[in-house]
């Protein structure tokens, strides 16, 4: 068992796949006993739950005095990112991006309490992990703040966007080179099946959290006893990144309408060059075809005089037809029609 009530029989249990950093200290699985210690002494600390199951969450739930439906919420992931206001913290559902184009979303819930944060996910996400390799110090040292600690998580979930869009503009330019050397099926499903459905996945993550920024930094201002003008700049800067984002993610889809239309004006330019090729060959034998109709007549001056004799066979048979043929093809190249 993951985890379990706070009993005397129970105090050297641990919440695994948590990390837990306090003070300048930071331990991995920590015991329950060591957690409600931190959370009663009031100390800065930043609580990062990774897998919890749903007697870790209803344990949380107890210890920290979160409203009971954080239970359902922590445990049924695929909420939309949000931000909701409690008694005494703040929820804000956030999303992060794997640079790979088929790896999902990492969705983080995160609970802003007046003394600290407590992170809950399902999976490991490496640019937040990395956040722990910073020294504890830094992150919840005597000199930082809750608001400071929840901008640095925040932010980070929300750069990796920008990283996972530059793999889509690689992509996508990787996409657009093939198309204008040699368009075909497949690089319309690699537009359809990967890059629009992530696009259309970032979006759906970053839009209502972007237009939520402004309101949850009143919200944790009121929320939060140490807010000044400081923690109110990096909040700023917070807003200032999910913008960049935003803007980058509708370049992205801009330039993704883009190279779909050139794969059509492509498509379109193949289908044109063969009608013409079509068109050329008819061209040319349109008056052979008149010339043969005309000759394959059956009037008794033309089977019985003309036709007979050696000189017309040479003649009609043979030089008209060359000649017709030499003709049609030089008005061809003299109006270009070769060309591209």
């Amino acid at each position: 068992m993951k985890g379990a009530n706070l009993t005397d029989d129970t105090l050297n249990e641990v919440l695994e796949g948590a990390v837990l950093t306090y003070g300048e200290e930071r331990v991995d699985n920590p015991p329950w006993q060591l957690v409600e210690q931190v959370k009663g002494a009031g100390t800065r600390f930043w609580l990062d739950v990774t897998g919890a199951d749903e007697p870790d969450v209803q344990h949380l739930t107890d210890l920290f005095n979160l409203h009971p439906e954080v239970l359902t919420d922590t445990t049924t992931f695929g909420q939309r990112a949000r931000v909701a206001e409690y008694e005494g913290y703040v929820m804000v559902v956030v999303y992060g991006a794997e640079a790979d184009l088929t790896s999902d979303l990492v969705e983080l819930h995160t609970y802003v309490l007046p003394h600290g944060v407590l992170t809950v996910r399902q999976v490991k996400f490496g640019p937040l992990d990395e956040v722990h390799l910073v020294p504890p110090v830094r992150l919840t040292g005597g000199s930082t703040t809750v608001p400071a600690l929840l901008t640095r998580i925040l932010s980070t979930m929300v750069a990796t966007f920008a990283d996972a869009l530059e793999v889509v503009d690689k992509e996508l330019e990787e996409i657009e080179q093939d198309i204008l050397e040699r368009p075909d099926k497949s690089q319309m499903e690699r537009l359809v099946r990967q890059v629009r459905p992530r696009m259309s996945e970032m979006r759906r993550a970053v839009e209502p959290i972007r237009a939520l920024v402004g309101i949850s930094r009143f919200v944790v201002s009121d929320t939060l006893p140490e807010m000044d003008d400081d923690m109110r700049r990096h909040l700023r800067d917070l807003a200032t990144d999910l913008a960049y984002v935003g803007d980058q993610l509708e370049a992205e889809r801009d330039r993704l309408a883009a190279v779909m239309d050139v794969y059509m004006n492509e498509v379109n330019n193949r289908q044109n060059a063969i009608m013409k090729q079509v068109a050329v060959v008819s061209t040319i034998f349109l008056p052979l075809t008149f010339i043969t109709g005309y000759f394959g007549q059956n009037f008794a001056w033309m089977t019985d005089e003309l036709i007979p004799t050696r000189v017309s066979w040479l003649l009609l048979g043979v030089l008209l037809y060359l000649g017709v043929v030499t003709m049609t093809v030089a008005l061809i190249r003299h109006r270009r029609w070769f060309n591209d």
